[in-house]
């Protein structure tokens, strides 16, 4: 199932990256004598309320989605990691600090905290992508830093202890090496998650803003036709996000499967 998510996200890479080259209309271009056009060999994935291309925005929208993914979790990566790994070798007071800090961002469902900052801000994919991962980080300290328990107990790291290696050597060349194909395992995880939120503030209009093309918004127009039998302005995107999402699910627990230092993934 790995190989299959793998195949899917490659595709969607390609195809994503040669959007100018494959789309042939372009996304903004509107039609208003083409309104509300079903699925023909001219518009493949018919047209909107403005004649604009379906599947021209369905390129360009996942363009969007990928980017937000990828630049939120390497937010979350940059704020997650470090701190995960100096509660988990350190500990202390240090430790203590941080946890609470992760508590208490714990304590807020994601959604609504990402919907109670995104308010206060101006609603775009700039602002999406430093809010949600601005607000992925807790639970990726709290995986890093249990690894980084686990690792530091080990006799290799006992070892380099005792023969007087710095604490920072010890940490960056024998703790974090053993923890990062867990955090690859997050990370990967983490970006099918980024997507399906910034599609769910798009939905509702906090995320990327019209006329930019965005799965979300694409979605939330077809909200606007349902009894009008506009069956492509919902299908095609909602098939685009959960395609997406599914592949990197697919992939994440692949590599679950391959690099669990628990064999959890062996298990099964």
């Amino acid at each position: 199932m790995a190989v299959v998510g793998l195949i899917v996200l490659v595709f969607l890479f390609f195809v994503a990256s040669l959007a100018p080259f494959i789309a042939r209309h372009s996304p903004y271009e509107q039609n208003l004598s083409n309104r509300l056009q079903p699925p023909t060999s001219t518009y493949i994935m018919g047209t909107d309320e403005l004649g604009r291309d379906i599947f021209s925005r369905i390129l360009y929208g996942g363009r969007v989605s990928l980017t937000v993914g990828f630049v939120s979790v390497t937010i979350a990566l940059r704020i997650g990691v470090p701190l995960g790994l100096m509660a988990g070798f350190w500990g202390g007071l240090l430790d203590m600090f941080i946890m609470r800090l992760v508590d208490i961002m714990l304590c807020f469902p994601t959604i609504f905290l990402i919907l109670m900052v995104i308010t206060f801000l101006e609603p775009n994919i700039f602002n999406v992508m430093f809010v949600i991962g601005l607000t992925s980080w807790p639970s990726l300290t709290r995986y890093v830093r249990g690894e980084v328990l686990a690792v530091r107990e080990r006799a290799f790291v006992q070892a380099a202890d005792m023969a007087g290696y710095s604490r920072f050597r010890i940490l960056m060349i024998h703790i974090l090496p053993n923890v990062t194909a867990p955090v690859i395992i997050t990370a990967t995880l983490g970006v099918g998650s980024a997507v399906l939120t910034e599609s769910v503030l798009s939905f509702l209009g906090l995320g990327v803003q019209p006329p930019n093309p965005s799965w979300g918004n694409i979605l939330a127009l077809g909200r606007e036709y349902i009894g009008q039998q506009t069956w492509w302005l919902i299908l095609y995107p909602a098939l685009a996000i959960f395609i997406t999402v599914m592949a990197f699910n697919m992939v994440g627990e692949g590599l679950r499967a391959r690099l669990d230092p628990h064999g959890s993934g062996r298990d099964r």
